[in-house]
């Protein structure tokens, strides 16, 4: 059966001496492997040159539900990215929240779950300043679709507290600046500055920054078996001090 779709290119593998393997988060249809041939032939060279990870791409392809890698009819860009893959910081940012939502998704298809990631990576590209808040942003809400959203019970307390194991931020004595600013992106949008709801607006030092990426790393990896501290994270604190 023909589908068509549109989908965020996670990855992408070489194969022989002119393919490209490309996994695709679908809108539609989950995660897709495709096969795209002659991706490095001169030919094929332009039309393909839009395969690279965060790509908002449209597919048409034909189905073969017993087949794990589907071979694609036609494709084309869904949407025009101007700096997510170029400009180092935006490109770190985006290549680690490709692997966190690569690692924790399933096959399943969920179009509001992919809504909420292709919004995320234009407001990364879109945006001047302030790009870890939009990606702190994403840890926090992508949660929503993994089945761990926080709990928010704090009342509105000054002193609040996170508890890992059952997801819930309550009124303590022992209140910390972390457990603060999760309830601050709980409660923020995807907006632009400077609306004051912004999750830009979210202001935290350097050090409280690895604090909060810490423990809220920490929560994935209670609730997510195997889950590990992303690569690219890694490679971004080495490069920009994060």
């Amino acid at each position: 059966m023909i589908r068509k779709t549109e989908g965020i290119v996670l990855r992408t593998y070489k194969h022989q001496d002119s393919n490209l393997i490309a996994k695709v988060f679908t809108r539609e249809y989950g995660l897709q492997t495709f096969l795209v041939a002659g991706h490095r032939s001169s030919r094929s060279r332009s039309r393909h040159s839009y395969f690279q990870p965060l790509s908002l791409i449209e597919v048409v392809f034909q189905e073969r539900p017993n087949r794990g890698i589907q071979k694609l009819s036609e494709s084309k860009l869904a949407f025009s990215l101007n700096e997510v893959q170029t400009d180092p910081v935006k490109l770190s940012l985006g290549l680690a929240l490709l692997e966190i939502f690569a690692d924790t998704v399933g096959e399943e298809e969920n179009p509001e779950h992919y809504d909420f990631v292709r919004s995320v990576v234009i407001h990364l590209d879109r945006s001047d300043s302030r790009l870890i808040q939009i990606f702190l942003y994403f840890l926090v809400h992508h949660t929503r679709y993994l089945g761990f959203y926080p709990n928010d019970q704090s009342l509105g307390k000054e002193s609040i507290s996170f508890e890992l194991a059952d997801g819930t931020l309550r009124p303590s004595s022992q209140g910390n600046r972390s457990s603060a600013l999760l309830r601050s992106f709980l409660h923020s949008e995807l907006l632009d500055l400077p609306h004051e709801a912004s999750c830009q607006q979210i202001l935290f030092s350097t050090l409280e920054k690895r604090e909060f990426i810490k423990m809220f790393f920490d929560y994935y990896r209670l609730h997510i078996t195997g889950f590990r501290y992303p690569q690219t994270m890694r490679v971004f604190a080495e490069v920009f001090g994060g």
